[in-house]
């Protein structure tokens, strides 16, 4: 399927979110904060969907499947920083 392109309409939009750090032609990059936020809120159970919608993030203009591949990837670079500080605090246990 190809990409689709976010018009300079939703670029400025987008743009113009707290959530959002900065968008391209085909990319948004999101604030930390709202990373952050996004998985705790999901952790205790929150739709992702309903997240991003709350932040102005619809998935309607978005895409549903950019909104269930940041929920993926990040969970797993939360899970890989859990992995990585358990690693490091056994490693301090053992001095």
């Amino acid at each position: 399927m190809p990409r689709v392109a976010f018009t300079a309409k939703t670029r400025k939009y987008l743009g113009s979110l707290d959530a959002v750090e900065s968008v391209t032609q085909y990319r948004i990059c999101y604030s930390k904060e709202f990373r952050d936020d996004c998985m705790r809120r999901y952790a205790e159970g929150g739709s992702p969907a309903a997240i991003f919608r709350e932040a102005g993030l619809d998935p309607k203009i978005i895409g549903y499947k950019r909104v269930e591949r940041c929920i993926a990837r990040w969970k797993a670079e939360n899970a890989e920083k859990a992995a990585e500080t358990a690693a490091e605090n056994s490693e301090n246990q053992g001095e």
